[in-house]
């Protein structure tokens, strides 16, 4: 059963640019949160000028990640080793 207080997407000022979907987010902790999926229409301008004052980048949370990868593909295996860094034996 899904935890549907689990956090999905969450929306940043990340400096991004066309192509940089699936790039990793990361927080000042150097800790994975997240991976960039999208941004705004107001992005777009990124690839000449940042301003954080209207664009965003769109990401997928990590809990999401997780969440999907244990409830909805069963993948308990690849949730262990990602949560423990190292894999199964």
């Amino acid at each position: 059963r899904l935890n549907l207080k689990t956090p999905f997407n969450f929306v940043s000022t990340a400096d991004i640019t066309g192509g940089n979907s699936g790039s990793p987010v990361v927080n000042r902790a150097g800790e994975f949160v997240g991976i960039i999926f999208d941004g705004n229409l107001q992005s777009l301008p990124w690839d000449y000028a940042f301003s954080d004052k209207q664009g965003r980048a769109i990401s997928v949370h990590s809990a999401a990640i997780l969440e999907a990868l244990d409830k909805i593909y069963g993948a308990k295996d690849v949730v262990r080793e990602l949560l423990s860094g190292r894999a199964g034996r």
